[in-house]
């Protein structure tokens, strides 16, 4: 098993600013989950995993919280993840309901 390569500083700094701007700190870029990250205390998440061909260019990475990033792994493209609150929001209300 190979080590990934890190991703540049410089590439992190613009990943923060296409995304956030000159903020500096905003929640995580996955719309359910409420963690707040900072320009320091970041992961930088591809939207399609490097294993399924994704790339370092700054439109597919996002800055979001290690918790979404270690979860989503490469199992999932950035929008799935974000869509997988849809499905458990549905099964809640109908399974909460009855």
């Amino acid at each position: 098993m190979t080590k990934k390569a890190t991703i540049p500083k410089a590439i992190r700094e613009q990943c923060w600013i296409e995304v956030f701007g000159k903020k500096f700190e905003n929640k995580c870029y996955i719309p359910w989950c409420k963690n707040i990250i900072n320009v320091f205390d970041f992961h930088v998440g591809h939207d399609q995993p490097e294993s399924k061909g994704g790339t370092l260019d700054i439109y597919n990475l996002k800055p979001i919280c290690a918790r979404c990033n270690l979860s989503m792994s490469d199992n999932y493209t950035i929008q799935e993840w974000i869509k997988l609150s849809d499905k458990k929001k549905k099964f809640c209300l109908i399974s909460c309901c009855r």
